[in-house]
């Protein structure tokens, strides 16, 4: 046991216990430092061995706290033997001071701590940034998806349009609004088997001397060019297919799946009112003429039966036995509308009270004379049904 030599005054304040084998300087640890009195605990003299396990750890003796705060050597935790002074309940051993590395090493830890803090909320806000970028990256990729995909759409729109082009100078304007809208109304259109329908040609009698008593090429151009944008007008009005302008006449085609049940009177009112238009234009238009001709005007020729629709370079035309007949009546004398049998039967079963019909023979070219017939407009008129795309009805069935 070590002998103190300080004085009565030293004492009173703190009585240290010293180890003789320190080999450094002993601090004591009191009821202040360790909040509680070791001798409460520790029995009288002898020697203890401080492991991390010993009771004296489990006591309280050397705290949790001691150890981390570096007021415990590591000497003494590991294992080292102490000396007890029963009568001043202090312990003396290898008990490391609190020097100046203790205190740094605290704050080392300390300022560790704050630089990790520090790194953990910069990665936080990282992580939002990234969050933040990878959500605006998919919204403009969302968008750039959407453009993608309404190009795409534009595309095919224009695709589309291109593929009707050929009908748009054809049909009424109704009729061309649900061919962009309604696919099953173009497959009508596409049909690649032969379909039922009434052809009308017309064919411009004496074209050549028309032509010819014609003051100036200029004027002649003009006149055909209107001329054949009533004929058009009219056709159209009366829900016909304009196929072509052929130089000196015009070609039409009324379908039952376009034109609908009453396809016959559209074809023959029609008819009627080219007549009509060609005589007040070449009235009005006597001024463009050398010589007025007065047997002049327009031969119709209308047949009817299965018929082919062909799509011939994005030109929808027809083909078929009516289209050589009726393209043969157009020969009739200026003025005249005539029937092929197939179109006079259809014709005179609905519509026979409201059309005037008459037997004509008209040669017809390696055949000789045929009987056609003559018709033209009853005063009395019939009830017609327009057609269904008017109707805005469903397609009748084929």
């Amino acid at each position: 046991m070590a002998k103190g030599k300080a004085g009565n005054k030293d004492r009173s304040k703190k009585k240290v216990v010293k180890d003789t084998n320190a080999k450094e300087p002993a601090i004591t640890l009191d009821r202040e430092t360790l909040g509680f009195d070791p001798s409460s605990i520790l029995s009288s003299g002898g020697t203890l061995r401080v492991d991390p396990s010993s009771i004296l750890v489990s006591k309280g003796l050397v705290s949790g706290d001691l150890v981390s705060r570096g007021l415990v050597s590591g000497d003494l935790v590991s294992g080292v033997t102490l000396h007890v002074d029963p009568s001043s309940g202090y312990i003396a051993g290898l008990v490391r001071p609190l020097t100046v590395n203790s205190i740094q090493l605290e704050q080392d830890v300390e300022d560790k701590v704050r630089e990790l803090k520090q790194e953990n909320r910069r990665l936080r806000e990282e992580v939002i940034e990234k969050k933040q970028a990878l959500e605006k990256k998919e919204i403009e990729t969302g968008e750039l998806e959407e453009s993608i995909r309404q190009l795409e759409k534009n595309k095919e729109e224009i695709s589309q349009h291109q593929r009707l082009q050929h009908l748009f100078y054809k049909v009424h304007p109704v009729a061309w609004e649900k061919l962009k809208s309604d696919e099953a109304f173009r497959k009508l259109f596409e049909q690649d088997t032969p379909c039922p329908m009434f052809i009308m040609s017309i064919d411009i009698r004496k074209s050549t001397e028309l032509m010819l008593n014609a003051k100036d090429p200029k004027s002649y151009q003009s006149f055909i060019i209107t001329l054949c944008a009533q004929l058009r007008q009219i056709i159209l009005e009366n829900y016909g297919v304009f196929d072509k302008f052929t130089g000196d006449g015009i070609l039409a085609f009324f379908p039952q799946f376009y034109s609908g049940e009453d396809a016959a009177y559209f074809a023959i009112k029609a008819a009627a009112e080219c007549h009509a238009s060609f005589f007040n234009h070449y009235k009005k238009n006597r001024s463009c003429f050398t010589v007025i001709l007065k047997d002049i005007g327009l031969g119709i020729g209308i047949d009817f039966g299965e018929t082919q629709l062909v799509n011939v370079q994005d030109w929808l035309t027809v083909i078929g036995t009516p289209v050589v007949y009726a393209c043969r009546l157009s020969g009739a004398e200026a003025g005249h509308t005539l029937l092929n049998q197939q179109a006079y039967d259809k014709a005179s079963q609905k519509f026979g009270e409201f059309i005037n019909l008459q037997e004509y023979e008209q040669p017809f070219k390696h055949q000789g004379n045929v009987i056609a017939y003559t018709v033209s407009l009853a005063e009395k008129t019939p009830k017609i049904k327009p057609p269904y795309w008017l109707e805005k009805t469903t397609p009748p069935e084929k």
